[in-house]
């Protein structure tokens, strides 16, 4: 993302900032070596530079690390901070980071891409002893009774006979469909349980992110899915909390994160009669490479099972399932062809006007401009942009 307005914007979220302050002063040693990946507009390369890094690389996929090359050498960063735009893994380092500081997390906190990510920074980029911002995130869930959520999410307050038309077997896929949202403490039926806690400064395990809570509902209530949501421990005793309802000065001994919550709903409330059991058992199911993949939730009580599988929340047909399996064999479309065209003329000595022209020459029906647009949409975060450089026509002193 290269949004100005959006990176600017998080500079306001001064709780949130500072407890990474306070973390990379009290982690980084002088001498250090470190990595941030997703680096902005370089806040926390900066904050490690001021601990005493001899050497930060600063790792952006997307443009906005030329603003941050130019806030580095405007504030005279640019001998310690290095921003690269690229992608992991694809970026070389001369040599392994002893900190690594990474918190582009979602709200179920690994998902498919920072599973891979992470793994891919602990093969390549890190050294065995690395120390990493956060340390830690412990995940947690609880009970929610909102109808008000309930409905929202669904919508299952939709008018399933509207127009004259029967909609309610969509109803089935929004059941399974984990939402990020925020919830309110008032949402929450039950306290919340911790269902695990996974370390950063090693490779991540899909087993840490397996989970199990039991829950004794003192009063009656319904419930209508489950609150999912994970705090961070930055290190040199810094937490975060994204437990709903923590807001700065709400809850005096918690500074608040800003990665929200998912919630999962139940196709059916339960109605939970006071000391009864809920029990809650979720996994993300792997992915052929091990990384975790769709998010189940089984929700019992009263010898009642709700059971919540984010696979069905997929639109799709049994051939759509089948072009993913290994043993599919493949047939490019025509858009196929056409970027598969364009990958080929890519070898490092056509311009992209050299290559638009090549396929206006095979697709007449094409016109430069059209082509040369084509060639850039396909290429784009395929090619190699070296190191990031200062925006023209800004002069940096």
């Amino acid at each position: 993302m290269s949004d100005i307005k959006y990176y600017r914007d998080l500079l306001k979220q001064r709780p949130r900032i500072e407890a990474f302050q306070r973390a990379i002063a009290a982690v980084v040693t002088p001498g250090d070596r470190v990595l941030e990946i997703g680096a902005g507009l370089g806040t926390f390369a900066f904050f490690a530079a001021d601990a005493g890094a001899a050497r930060v690389w600063a790792i952006d996929g997307d443009p906005i690390v030329h603003v941050a090359k130019a806030v580095a050498a405007w504030n005279g960063y640019a001998d310690r901070a290095e921003f690269i735009r690229g992608w992991i893994p694809s970026v070389e380092l001369p040599e392994r980071a002893d900190v690594v500081i990474f918190e582009d997390f979602p709200p179920r906190l690994l998902d498919a891409r920072t599973f891979r990510l992470l793994r891919w920074v602990h093969q390549r980029y890190v050294s065995a002893e690395v120390r990493a911002v956060p340390a830690a995130a412990r995940f947690y869930a609880a009970p929610v009774s909102s109808r008000r959520m309930w409905e929202d999410v669904g919508p299952f307050d939709a008018d399933d006979t509207a127009y004259g038309i029967d909609w309610s077997p969509s109803r089935d896929y929004q059941s399974n469909l984990p939402i990020n949202t925020r919830l309110g403490h008032e949402d929450l039926a039950a306290d919340p349980m911790c269902l695990g806690t996974v370390r950063f400064d090693s490779p991540p395990s899909i087993e840490d992110l397996v989970g199990h809570a039991e829950w004794t509902l003192r009063t009656g209530c319904t419930v209508h899915g489950i609150a999912y949501w994970f705090d961070l421990e930055l290190g040199g005793g810094e937490q975060l909390s994204n437990r709903p309802g923590v807001t700065p000065g709400s809850w005096g001994h918690l500074t608040p994160g800003s990665w929200g919550h998912l919630f999962l709903p139940l196709e059916e409330p339960v109605d939970m009669p006071s000391e009864e059991i809920l029990t809650l058992a979720l996994r993300p199911h792997p992915l052929p490479d091990g990384c975790p993949g769709w998010l189940s939730w089984d929700v019992t009580a009263g010898g009642i099972t709700r059971r919540g599988y984010e696979l069905a929340s997929v639109p799709a047909s049994v051939a759509d399932f089948e072009a993913a399996s290994p043993d599919f064999v493949p047939e490019l479309d025509l858009a196929g062809h056409l970027e598969a065209q364009v990958l080929q003329l890519t070898d490092g000595t056509r311009s992209v006007r050299d290559i638009a022209e090549a396929i206006v020459r095979v697709r007449p029906d094409l016109a430069q401009a059209e082509a040369e647009r084509l060639v850039v949409a396909v290429l784009r975060n395929r090619i190699r942009l070296g190191r990031a450089t200062v925006a023209a026509g800004k002069e940096v002193r």
